[in-house]
């Protein structure tokens, strides 16, 4: 009989684990991502890249120099920025970019 009920706990253990563990990963399955203009703001020699969202929302970029001269060249063009973290401490915000996808806007 007691061997049966550490059975039945290692079981049950075993099922909590596997439960959290699903839970968990759950938000690194998601997708993040953010749809705005790429920018350039300030002023020379302290210009940054940056994402424009909305009429007044900017988002500041830090890619590596590969991905920022690239988008350099493309001032102007909507894209999707996936990031892998932001910090929403700083002011403006700032995502690390994780990849990009240019956005085509349909003629209406």
């Amino acid at each position: 009989m007691n061997a049966n009920k550490q059975l039945i706990s290692k079981i049950i253990l075993a099922g909590v684990l596997f439960i959290s563990g699903c839970a968990g990963s759950n938000s690194t399955l998601q997708a993040k991502y953010v749809i705005g203009d790429v920018v350039v703001v300030g002023n020379e020699p302290f210009t940054k890249l940056a994402l424009q969202t909305g009429p007044s929302g900017i988002i500041l970029l830090d890619c590596d120099k590969e991905t920022k001269d690239f988008l350099l060249n493309y001032q102007g063009r909507t894209v999707k920025i996936f990031y892998e973290k932001r910090d929403d401490t700083k002011a403006p915000n700032v995502i690390y970019v994780k990849k990009y996808e240019f956005i085509t806007k349909e003629i209406q």
